[in-house]
């Protein structure tokens, strides 16, 4: 017993010794790994059982899946892929601040988005079909364009120009 808890020892202290010598990336890659799993693990507690979390922390990105498939993603930068966002087009302008997104629905925040950028994608938009129940606005406090894909899709944009910032919007009903 007390030899193989030597080995155990010198297995980990050698571990750690070629860790320390791999370099400062190893080293963050290991740390953020193992804070990726903490997390998901504190988290899969709270939320219960039939709750699965994947934490990616380089993208900044939260996906939370639950047992019947249904995947809820938030904080990342990126343009997100899947869900409601993939019925609307890509917006390839400005700096994506924060995303929220589900089969049912897909919130996106941008910065630094010039007035011109945001006009051509309500094009875009109109272009793709959303084009039905539509209400558009223009004022003081920005701009606005809203409308419906079909029966079950909508969209909502609104673009202030003070700040150059754009909130888009999709919903998808069942």
């Amino acid at each position: 017993m007390l030899i193989m808890g030597k080995r155990i020892i010198a297995i980990l202290l050698s571990a750690l010794v070629v860790l320390s010598l791999g370099g400062c990336s190893v080293k963050k890659n290991l740390n953020e790994k193992i804070a990726e799993k903490v997390t998901e693990s504190v988290l899969e507690k709270v939320a219960g059982d039939d709750v699965d979390i994947d934490i990616d922390i380089k993208d900044g990105g939260i996906a939370i899946k639950g047992e019947d498939g249904e995947e809820i993603s938030f904080g990342s930068s990126k343009w997100p892929d899947g869900g409601a966002a993939d019925s609307i087009p890509i917006f390839n302008k400005g700096n994506i601040i924060s995303v929220i997104n589900s089969n049912a629905s897909c919130m996106i925040i941008l910065e630094e988005v010039e007035e011109e950028d945001y006009k051509k994608y309500v094009v875009e938009l109109k272009d793709a079909g959303f084009t039905n129940d539509v209400t558009e606005f223009s004022g003081d406090m920005g701009l606005g364009y809203f409308a419906s894909l079909d029966e079950h899709t909508l969209i909502s944009t609104m673009y202030a120009p003070d700040n150059k910032a754009l909130s888009i919007t999709i919903e998808v009903k069942k």
